[in-house]
């Protein structure tokens, strides 16, 4: 049994303007911003997209470990805070290698995934 996991909460929508994903090109501009990152382990996520985010997930890679949230939908606006917790949590957050990965599904069924230093 991991010794940590991964708490998330969905907050109201801000006043922040969508972002709208560019069709045809290589590249698709990352709809979410970060509005949060405390030393003690909180990100906090904005969803600027213009359709809602579906099966939106965090996963966390680093010194061999791996928690999971659970899948959730996220409308425009709205912002997702995820917190980790555990007897390991710190050490996993100052390691080199730990990364939080976001995970979501755009309305047209592409997944796309979005990795955030930690």
């Amino acid at each position: 049994m991991n010794p940590f996991r991964l708490a998330t909460r969905r907050r109201p929508p801000s006043r922040a303007g969508p972002v709208a994903p560019a069709r045809g090109a290589s590249a698709v501009p990352v709809p979410w911003q970060v509005t949060l990152r405390s030393p003690s382990g909180v990100i906090e996520v904005e969803y600027r997209g213009v359709a809602p985010a579906k099966h939106v997930r965090f996963a966390l890679a680093g010194q061999g470990l791996l928690g999971l949230s659970l899948p959730q939908t996220v409308v425009p606006g709205e912002r997702v805070r995820v917190t980790l917790r555990g007897s390991h949590a710190e050490a996993t957050t100052c390691a080199a290698d730990a990364m939080l990965v976001l995970r979501w599904f755009e309305s047209d069924g592409t997944e796309l995934l979005w990795p955030i230093a930690l």
